[in-house]
């Protein structure tokens, strides 16, 4: 699917779905406590931020968290600077004042589901303009039908993506539970 800029197509003034503070907030938190990474990797990735430096942000901390290294305002400064990208998310003092927006676990749980559902709702706008497109649009060989199972099939896999991360994290809770009834029933059998 061809992306429309949708921040261009806005009808009757209606604002894009997003929410920078939570954006904030989730990059914050993460800064301060990389162990959150792995309580929201089934729900966030960086391509599910609306802002562009968030986006770039949360790449990076992405990135040095697959190498098993920090990420903190240092390590993205040092990162951004080799790179010559530091004006580009902000400066130095941005990374920085992301920290002072860190919280809780499961605060930063709940900004993540903030952030993926604005994330999804951009989609299903994408997915509408697709449709909009295509019907307006259409050549005279391209029947409705062809249309629908063409837009039906983005809404699917746009649904299996966040039914892939739902059923992801109900398996880590299994899996975190099957580890604590092992480690019980070895210590009991001591």
């Amino acid at each position: 699917m061809e992306k429309v800029d949708i921040s261009q197509n806005q009808t009757q003034n209606h604002e894009i779905p997003s929410n920078i503070e939570a954006e904030q907030h989730l990059l914050g938190s993460v800064l301060v406590n990389n162990d959150i990474i792995d309580e929201i990797a089934n729900i966030i990735n960086s391509e599910k931020f609306y802002d562009p430096i968030h986006i770039k942000i949360y790449e990076v901390i992405e990135n040095l968290n697959s190498k098993g290294r920090i990420a903190n305002p240092i390590t993205l400064k040092n990162y951004f600077e080799k790179n010559q990208e530091v004006n580009d998310v902000g400066g130095v003092e941005y990374l920085v004042k992301l920290t002072r927006f860190s919280y809780s676990v499961k605060q930063a749980i709940d900004y993540a589901k903030i952030v993926h559902e604005n994330y999804v709702k951009r989609e299903l706008i994408q997915i509408s303009h697709n449709i909009k497109d295509d019907t307006l649009n259409s050549e005279e060989d391209k029947y409705s039908d062809l249309i629908i199972e063409d837009d039906e099939k983005l809404l699917f896999d746009l649904a299996e993506r966040d039914s892939f991360s739902q059923s992801c994290m109900k398996f880590n809770l299994a899996l975190a539970q099957s580890i604590r009834m092992a480690e019980h029933a070895m210590h009991n059998d001591t």
